[in-house]
């Protein structure tokens, strides 16, 4: 390991675990803490939404069928419109049902959305998207110490290493890695998460490859409060990470989900505080609560940037949402 990353590793383990127990006390609702600091809007000159239909959203919606899954995806294409505004659309790999979505949406040859698919931190599971040709990827990469210590009963230095492992692997086939932070709100900020993003950026930079970071409020617990503290402060979160990392709004990314109702301002904080995409859904269906709703949030994208996306077509949009309303959602 380069000496730079050595360094970096060495930052990892201060005050570790850090459960943040002042936030999230065991025997009551989480909290939100006011440091009284305001952080800058930071509106990105381009501005995407990117759909996990297919991937979070499989996990609440019953099985559709192939060949729906397909029209969903070209309704997709329709709707963005040659603009490069729906970005991409996000595919688990696993099973055979999985594998033929896949194959059935990487025969419409699309450019927008493009096929993505998303592992877990296994470099075996890499090989999926190697065979299917894929070159992005979205790798899980749980950053809180809940469930760096209690899921995974590993240390910090222990977790980080197994994720460099995998992007030094992503990088020999040829991949593009999409790190999903996992956990963001509940996570050390300072003292893992970025530092983990700077060892890969590091490592990355010497590769002459490029890494996109998707920040993930799995839990919902993201709050659109500028002057709210870490972790759980959506514009401090953005601000913080883009101004520690140096990383571009085009490679910083925001999927949070709707526990406490806040999934659609959360996703347009991210926008106003320098992060490029947001992750969606039609409808907003997804694991539990879901997330932002890949509708609204284009209506929020115009309404931000309305000379961003003019020949984005509305009325298939339309026709999705009345085509989509017909499968059932799991209880």
């Amino acid at each position: 390991m380069v000496g730079a990353v050595k360094k970096i590793f060495q930052d990892f383990e201060k005050g570790a675990p850090n459960y943040f127990k002042e936030i999230f006390p065991y025997e009551s609702i989480p909290k939100v803490i006011f440091d009284g600091v305001s952080v800058p809007v930071n509106i990105p000159s381009k501005l995407y939404v990117t759909d996990s239909t297919f991937r979070e959203g499989q996990q609440a919606i019953s099985y559709i069928g192939k060949e729906n899954v397909a029209k969903i995806f070209e309704y997709l294409h329709y709707i963005d419109n040659g603009t490069g505004t729906i970005k991409y659309s996000e595919f688990f790999l696993y099973t055979n049902y999985h594998k033929q979505c896949v194959q059935e949406c990487l025969k419409k040859s699309f450019e927008f959305p493009k096929v993505v698919g998303w592992v877990r931190s296994k470099k075996e599971e890499l090989k999926l998207a190697k065979e299917f040709g894929l070159d992005e990827i979205g790798i899980l990469m749980s950053c809180s110490d809940y469930h760096i210590y209690k899921k995974f009963q590993k240390t910090r230095s222990e977790i980080a290493a197994q994720y460099i492992n995998m992007i030094q692997e992503a990088f020999s086939l040829g991949i593009t890695p999409r790190v999903h932070l996992e956990d963001i709100t509940r996570s050390d900020i300072e003292n893992f998460v970025i530092p983990l993003i700077l060892a890969i950026e590091e490592i990355a930079k010497k590769c002459d490859k490029k890494v996109y970071f998707k920040l993930c409020d799995t839990l919902g617990f993201g709050v659109p409060y500028e002057y709210a503290s870490l972790p759980r402060s959506v514009p401090k979160l953005i601000h913080t990470i883009s101004k520690s990392t140096n990383i571009p709004p085009e490679r910083l990314e925001w999927h949070g989900h709707n526990d406490f109702y806040k999934a659609q301002s959360n996703a347009v904080c991210a926008w106003l505080y320098g992060a490029s995409m947001v992750n969606c859904t039609i409808r907003g269906v997804g694991e539990r609560t879901g997330i932002a709703a890949l509708e609204i949030a284009i209506l929020d994208l115009v309404q931000i940037k309305d000379e961003n996306p003019p020949n984005l077509n509305f009325g298939v949009l339309n026709e999705l949402l009345e085509f989509t309303s017909r499968f059932e959602v799991m209880k």
